[in-house]
């Protein structure tokens, strides 16, 4: 082999080692770059998760809270009111006290008290001049996700309308509305009744005759109506919803409340519509 020949084998050679090496440099900093970015997607997953966990624990931490002040708001109210415990068996009103002078210094929002036997729900019932004001405050005033049970805005506060509207939140540890659910579900019965002290002494009475979930809708809600030929419409399409036969019949002499919660999921709601049978006085 002469030096021409040598000199050319030398090159290729020279040639072949450096585009090895470019190879090794480029393979290199391929999995530099995919190690690079492996370690971003997981600084970023991390990052998510803690922040979720964060968001979490806030959530959690405000509801606990919530629920605790909740409690401490039904209490002071109760001894406001001058609440006694009753038997079930026993006049509803007789000793069922309650200072509606008093609560109403506490808040002049109030216009009466629901109360359904066999169930928590027990409340002061508010009235404002939208709907918005108890969806997120409490009956203090105060910010609370639970909210307080209220009226429709639109409705009479002397429950004299043909339908008055009652709303609350349905609270997973059974607070507000919850138990409305008990109900629907059949574990109250077919026979149910709901009482509702007027902030002028009078006890109102009603029975349930229907109890449904149904997807948020404004029909349900209707307050009054143009003629009877209406309002018939109306009680006979909420009579036909009912998933329990309570053996009550309903016509376009009654008047009625509606009350309304969430399903547990939010995307549905739970209602309950009462026939009033007695209005009658309470003892002071």
């Amino acid at each position: 082999m002469n030096n021409n020949e040598l000199e050319k084998v030398e090159q290729k050679n020279e040639v072949i080692e450096e585009s090895n090496l470019n190879e090794k440099s480029r393979k290199g900093k391929t999995k530099k770059k995919k190690s690079t970015l492996d370690n971003i997607i997981s600084a970023i997953i991390l990052i998510v998760c803690i922040c979720g966990l964060i968001y979490s624990g806030k959530m959690l931490y405000t509801w606990i809270m919530n629920n605790i002040e909740s409690n401490n708001i039904m209490n002071d109210v109760n001894d406001i009111a001058g609440v006694s415990d009753i038997k079930e068996d026993e006049d509803p009103g007789a000793e069922f006290g309650l200072d509606f002078e008093a609560l109403l210094a506490y808040n002049s929002d109030i216009v009466g008290w629901i109360r359904i036997p066999n169930t928590s729900i027990s409340y002061a019932l508010v009235q404002a001049e939208d709907n918005s004001k108890y969806l997120r405050h409490s009956l203090d005033l105060t910010w609370n996700e639970f909210g307080w049970p209220f009226l429709d805005y639109k409705n009479s506060p002397d429950f004299t309308d043909k339908n008055t509207v009652i709303y609350g939140h349905n609270i997973v540890s059974g607070l507000m509305f919850a138990d409305l659910a008990n109900i629907y579900n059949g574990s109250l019965g077919n026979d149910v009744t709901i009482n509702i002290y007027r902030s002028d002494y009078r006890l109102l009475t009603y029975k349930v005759f229907s109890a449904y979930v149904y997807d948020p809708e404004m029909y349900y809600l209707t307050t009054n109506f143009a003629n009877d030929e209406q309002y018939s419409t109306y009680l006979n399409t909420m009579s036909s919803r009912s998933a329990i036969n309570f053996n009550q019949t309903v016509g376009v002499d009654d008047t009625i409340i509606t009350l309304q919660t969430c399903t547990s999921d939010t995307k549905r709601r739970i209602i309950v519509h009462a026939k009033l049978i007695s209005n009658v006085e309470m003892p002071r």
